[in-house]
């Protein structure tokens, strides 16, 4: 899909920017029947954020007096936004000749203090943090980008809420991905979009208008009135929501507060993915306010490509100054050495490394792990492929250009898969790989799902991981919806096998395991008995799928009958157990059932702590949510879920008994 240029609204740019305002600025105000006094965060000639707990609604008019150099200021406002717990943002509508020339004379004084042009230095290069996402004021894009790096590659799940001048805009995602946009400004609307574009009649809108009246989404209602097809609307809600991500991209500057769930509700639409790495991407390459020499000048900062594959490999179109940086990454190396050598000019480099940091493709590393680590990163975690020196060592063999180099890491769509042509019979038989590794997955070993043995190198798993991670990342499939959750479903189960065979403590658990199994012989036709299990299977497979959990139980206890000694039957069935109060205790067994045969399946812990949560017994979800941390440390939503239960079971006690996770979320709250 391509970019599509996006023009702001006037009404939505600032005409003067925002300056930091001293902390002893204090402002007195009046409005609504109530008198305050509040420190200033920002001040501009145009307006200023005060903050306060309660703040007024947007649209009341205010009263303000405050003390600059060289006198008072008195002054009318309007409150134009805010938010409860933190301040309000207020634009000053009328002040006297004298006050306006105080206040502009101040105003230049902390310009000069923080020159426009100025770019500060950020506080870390999108480093991860275990902290949870609350609310915040964005004034750059480098914040912004900090922001939705932090969603994208910690694949949270939630609600963005964007408060930028005047129009509120929601941005939704699903496990990192950005699945929906909402926008309060009109010009955002499906129908305008669409009546501009000549899609529609201006009698076609007025007549899908009215059903939306009825509580219809517009969208639905163009379909139903035979307008437009379902799969056409699909494509227009996609520009859609492209089209307000990239004005929120274009347009930093605002408040964000981030909900940690998802309104089902908001369907049918919202099951339409954005491809939010190339949005990202096309916005570093935009904006203009970015730490660039900052990043190419950061004495401190170490960089290496990411471990995680469903960021390593996303399908984005990068250019040759991004490929040819990429491609000389072959291990940890300072970020202003592979500028310096990279034989790009420097602020092209900058930007690029920049890009490639936003998308999560090329990480930080953090300073503690920079010398322990380095050789166990170069020699464990690299994909088995021709050692190329770093661009800050050699420059490029003329016979090897960058960006030949550079496909083999950072394909586009097309090269990572030919099952993404149009040819139905290519994308059929992709599809049936598809589901015939996650069959694999669910009654094989980890060495026959990445297809090698248990003699194979580190390497060997290393190759074959990181080959089939191109081929099957969701990234690469965008136009296949109905293929995402098969994909990502079979891309965790890839990452868990992978960890465990590439770790040796590790992997020799994972041997006993199946030894004592008898995993090893795995491979042999099916029984009789096999085949009915998987009828049973798949019917109950069918019945989840329409939530009809009573029909799933029944046949997930035939294949418990059948098979008592497969895992995954017996947590399928203890998740259906869970959907009924009554069933609650059968759940639990059967969880700790399957997890006796089954010690490294995340998803069975987490959703056996989350049982135990609905139960009202927190305490028994706690360590189910360790295990999975000790599965898998990058495990975001255990690591949410923990550290709300561990602040709710402390806050109780006296601050010294608090542990040190939730005494570190009071400070920061």
């Amino acid at each position: 899909m391509q970019g599509f240029p996006i023009e702001i609204p006037k009404h939505e740019r600032r005409r003067n920017p925002r300056y930091e305002a001293p902390r002893d600025l204090l402002v007195a105000w009046q409005g609504a029947g109530k008198r305050n006094v509040s420190n200033a965060e920002e001040m501009g000639v145009g307006g200023a954020f005060l903050l306060h707990d309660q703040p007024l609604s947007p649209g009341t008019h205010v009263e303000l007096l405050f003390d600059v150099t060289g006198g008072e200021v008195r002054a009318r406002a309007i409150v134009r936004h805010g938010r409860a717990g933190h301040g309000m943002g207020v634009q000053f509508v009328h002040m006297g000749s004298e006050d306006r020339a105080r206040l502009h004379r101040f105003i230049k004084a902390l310009a000069l203090e923080h020159p426009e042009g100025s770019v500060p230095t950020p506080s870390n290069w999108f480093a991860r943090s275990v902290l949870p996402l609350d609310s915040g004021e964005i004034k750059s894009h480098h914040e912004l980008f900090a922001l939705l790096n932090k969603i994208y590659s910690s694949r949270l799940t939630g609600q963005l809420q964007l408060v930028l001048g005047r129009v509120e805009r929601q941005l939704f995602f699903d496990g990192g991905q950005l699945v929906f946009a909402t926008s309060s400004d009109r010009h955002d609307s499906l129908g305008e979009m669409m009546l501009r574009e000549g899609a529609l009649t201006q009698s076609q809108f007025e007549e899908a208008d009215e059903l939306v009246h009825t509580g219809q989404r517009f969208g639905s209602a163009i379909a139903e009135m035979g307008i437009r097809t379902v799969d056409e609307v699909n494509l227009w809600i996609q520009r859609q929501l492209t089209q307000i991500t990239s004005s929120v991209l274009d347009y930093p500057a605002g408040r964000f507060y981030f909900f940690n769930s998802l309104d089902k509700n908001v369907a049918p639409e919202i099951a339409i993915p954005v491809p939010l790495g190339k949005l990202l991407l096309e916005a570093v390459r935009r904006a203009k306010d970015l730490p660039l020499d900052h990043l190419a000048g950061d004495p401190a900062l170490r960089i290496d490509l990411s471990p995680d594959p469903l960021l390593r490999y996303q399908a984005v179109e990068l250019n040759h100054n991004e490929r040819r940086l990429l491609a000389s990454i072959s291990r940890s190396v300072f970020a202003k050495d592979l500028v310096a050598g990279s034989g790009i000019p420097k602020e092209d480099a900058a930007r690029a490394l920049y890009g490639l940091l936003v998308l999560g493709t090329v990480v930080s590393v953090p300073p503690t792990q920079q010398a322990d680590k380095a050789a166990q990163v170069e020699n464990i975690d690299r994909p088995a492929r021709v050692e190329q020196p770093s661009a800050a060592q050699a420059p490029e063999p003329v016979s090897t250009p960058a960006p030949e180099r550079a496909a083999a890491v950072a394909s586009t769509p097309e090269q990572a898969c030919p099952a993404q042509t149009d040819d139905s019979e290519d994308t059929k038989k992709f599809e049936e790989e598809i589901r015939s590794l996650l069959e694999l997955a669910g009654k094989s070993t980890y060495y026959e799902l990445l297809g090698v043995t248990a003699t194979s190198t580190p390497e060997h798993v290393k190759e074959n991981f990181h080959r089939m991670a191109r081929k099957f990342h969701p990234d690469r499939h965008m136009g296949h919806s109905e293929w995402l959750d098969l994909l990502q479903d079979l891309m965790g189960r890839l990452t868990i096998a992978y960890k465990t065979l590439l770790d040796e403590q590790k992997r020799a658990a994972y041997d006993k395991q199946i030894a004592a199994a008898g995993a090893f012989v795995l491979g042999q036709e099916k029984t009789e008995s096999e085949a009915t299990v998987d009828d049973c299977l798949t019917r109950a497979k069918q019945a989840l799928r329409a939530r009809n959990f009573a029909g799933s139980i029944l046949w997930l206890r035939k294949c418990v009958e059948i098979a008592p000694d497969v895992a995954k039957h017996h947590a399928m069935l203890a998740r259906s157990l869970a959907a009924f109060p009554q069933y609650r205790q059968d759940a639990v067994r059967h969880f700790s059932l399957a997890i006796e045969l089954d010690q490294w399946n995340t998803s069975t812990y987490f959703q056996f702590g989350e049982l135990y949560e609905a139960m009202g017994l927190p305490w028994r979800a706690v360590p189910l949510y360790r295990r999975v941390l000790e599965i898998d440390p990058e495990h975001t939503k255990a690591i949410e879920r923990l550290a709300a239960l561990e602040n709710e079971g402390d806050s109780a006690k006296p601050k010294s008994e608090r542990s040190f996770l939730s005494r570190l979320l009071h400070g920061k709250a």
